[in-house]
């Protein structure tokens, strides 16, 4: 029983498909309505516990993360894929945090192929496995890290969220399922059809009306990737500077997996009202978002060069 409470917990581990392989289960229409709702609650954002009490439901709920995952495969949507890849790995994060026994997270972090050793309050990462798994935000850089011998010094805290962007990057790769049963493709193209419009408006981007590194910045957006915090404060107060309306803007985010419109709608209404002023290209620099040689000072005045988007 606990091995399958594990399965539950982390989907993904040779653990659930072992526990799959001995119940003997099958595809069938509740199995995949159950994948169905599991990547709606992933487009929602939501990422709770299971509920799961007897061992039938434990072993439906992991089949449900498989129906998910073909089903995913069969529609080769990089927004949904995404979406559900960040909700699933928010799930495992809280499991995580949760957890009482240091081996079962050791278990989690062999699946992932992201290995740590204690040492004192903290735990040490090697360099190719933190940076492969580091979430794109400044506090993780490897320049404001402490290194020990090749090896980078994070917190609890911090460890877990290494081993969920690890997870996030596993499941948004789903290779294409080509020639599907039809039970995969018929559930398919029904959650299509259920899935609501958006009513934001989509930004049509001109990329030489724009610096290098706001084109870099878009094209993530463009391709449903995550921005941190300061990417995504950075591309907002500069497409405000250029003109852009909050609507625009919620629009254009709208593309990102993680979108929230009411928190959206929020902080470009907050960055509105207190009127800030894009960053100079030294901090942006520091930041990380820089990609070209463009010596204008700060990338407000790119629009002064032309518009050829030569600098």
């Amino acid at each position: 029983m606990e091995d399958l409470d594990f399965a539950v917990r982390y989907p993904f581990s040779s653990q659930a498909k072992a526990a799959l392989d001995s119940s003997a289960t099958q595809l069938n229409e509740s199995i995949m309505f159950m994948g169905s709702e599991r990547i709606k609650r992933g487009l929602k954002g939501e990422s709770g516990k299971s509920a799961a009490l007897h061992e039938s439901d434990k072993i439906n709920e992991i089949a449900s993360f498989a129906a998910a995952r073909m089903l995913l495969a069969f529609l080769n949507n990089r927004f949904i894929t995404n979406k559900f890849a960040v909700a699933e790995s928010k799930r495992v994060s809280s499991y995580l945090d949760s957890e009482r026994d240091g081996a079962t997270i050791a278990k989690v972090g062999q699946e992932l192929g992201f290995v740590s050793e204690k040492e004192g309050d903290s735990y040490l990462v090697p360099i190719p496995i933190y940076l492969s798994f580091s979430p794109r935000a400044l506090p993780y850089k490897l320049i404001n890290r402490e290194v020990r011998n090749g090896r980078v010094v994070v917190s609890p805290h911090e460890r877990v969220r290494l081993m969920e962007e690890a997870v996030r990057k596993r499941l948004e790769r789903v290779p294409l399922l080509k020639d599907p049963p039809k039970i995969i493709s018929d559930a398919g193209k029904k959650l299509v059809s259920e899935l609501p419009k958006s009513d934001l408006p989509q930004v049509q981007v001109k990329p030489g009306d724009y610096p290098p590194c706001i084109i870099k910045l878009l094209d993530s957006v463009k391709k449903h990737e995550n921005l941190n915090h300061q990417a995504r404060w950075f591309l907002c107060v500069y497409l405000m500077a250029t003109g852009m309306n909050d609507e625009e803007i919620i629009g254009l985010y709208s593309n990102l997996p993680d979108f929230s419109e009411r928190i959206t709608t929020y902080q470009v209404q907050h960055a509105r009202k207190k009127a800030y002023t894009a960053p100079a290209c030294a901090t942006i620099t520091t930041w990380g978002f820089c990609c070209a040689d463009c010596r204008i000072g700060s990338p407000i005045y790119w629009r002064g060069k032309g518009s050829g988007g030569r600098g």
